[in-house]
């Protein structure tokens, strides 16, 4: 689940570990914006997952007596480790995980800022220490691990830009945080203004939803603190109230964070932004209803495969979302009206 900032996938995230507590399933949550290491990362997943008969215990079990054990074992204690010192024994720690989780309980792992976590590891360790990672997730992933990875940076066009495998990701189910939809955010709206009475009407919402430039829940909130939910403004400062207090924020934050993905794609190579990423946006972003992926233009030496890749980028950074009919054909939109919006500011073709 990757996405831009302030979307709600925060939420989405934190409602996940409460059904899934609720429901007696264990949940390894790793945070992995402060982590640089391969041993930072399994030594929050040691500390997650126990030692006596979860997972790590088990996986101890699963080592013979050697250094491998020893290394398992060390980073179950919290010690530092040599980085080489690691990489030399990690496939018999990533076996032994992968091993121990054919033999137990499964924790559902959780790596919030996952893509912070890749990036800090190649800015350290280096990419072969993230491919290592990679694949051994993956493995883990095929033994029954189920595993919810976020980021407010795209792990794309993370991993196209620093030369990772993109195959170790290739069976990662995206899962995009839309806007909600209009019934929705009435429902929003609602729900926050039912101790106004009679003081907020049906002029009101009306009024809040064609301020609102987008309907994401941060705005939602933004705006009606702005306005009121008790004793709100009249229906016709609204307009004055989103224009002057509400807009310059958040719309300031967005854009910011859609030119700092765009500026990322700078490290592509020139051909692949000026002849595949750029012509796609444009005609996304400029169609009046949605685009038929059919209709966007593959020039040589690219083909329908670099495409849906570089499609797979613009939907993690919030650039475009796609609908799919039932014969699997793929009908495109901008991400949001935000990311309409930016595209129009900034001009770019």
């Amino acid at each position: 689940m990757f996405g831009l900032r302030r979307i709600g996938k925060s939420t989405l995230r934190r409602h996940l570990q409460e059904v899934l507590a609720a429901e007696g399933r264990q949940v390894a949550f790793i945070d992995g914006q402060g982590l640089h290491s391969l041993a930072a990362f399994l030594s929050g997943l040691s500390s997650e997952t126990g030692q006596d008969g979860g997972l790590w215990g088990r996986a101890l079990k699963a080592v013979a007596s050697g250094p491998a054990q020893k290394t398992l074992a060390a980073l179950g204690q919290g010690e530092k480790l040599e980085a080489a010192a690691l990489s030399a024994y990690w496939q018999h720690v990533a076996t032994a995980i992968k091993a121990a989780l054919a033999d137990g309980a499964r924790p559902v792992l959780i790596v919030d800022e996952f893509s912070y976590l890749i990036q800090n590891m190649v800015n350290g360790d280096g990419a072969e220490d993230v491919d290592r990672l990679l694949g051994s997730m993956r493995e883990w992933r095929e033994a029954g691990m189920q595993m919810l990875l976020t980021g407010s940076i795209g792990v794309t066009q993370l991993a196209r830009r620093q030369g990772l495998n993109l195959e170790h990701l290739n069976d990662l189910q995206q899962f995009s945080v839309p806007e909600l939809t209009d019934e929705e955010a009435r429902q929003f709206i609602a729900s926050a203004t039912y101790r106004a009475g009679p003081r907020w009407t049906e002029k009101h919402t009306e009024a809040f939803m064609a301020e609102c430039s987008a309907l994401y829940p941060c705005f939602l909130v933004k705006g009606l603190q702005e306005v009121g939910t008790e004793y709100p403004v009249t229906p016709e400062q609204f307009a004055n109230v989103f224009e002057l207090r509400v807009r310059p924020d958040l719309h300031a934050d967005f854009y910011e964070q859609f030119n700092k993905r765009f500026h990322q794609y700078r490290s592509l190579s020139r051909n692949e932004l000026t002849g595949l990423i750029l012509p796609a946006l444009k005609t996304i972003m400029t169609a009046e209803g949605s685009t038929e992926q059919g209709e966007l233009l593959v020039r040589e030496p690219f083909t329908r495969v670099d495409l849906d890749v570089a499609l797979g980028m613009l939907v993690e950074d919030g650039f475009a979302h796609f609908s799919e009919d039932r014969e699997g054909n793929r009908f495109w939109k901008p991400g949001s009206r935000l990311a309409h919006n930016w595209w129009r500011r900034a001009k770019l073709l």
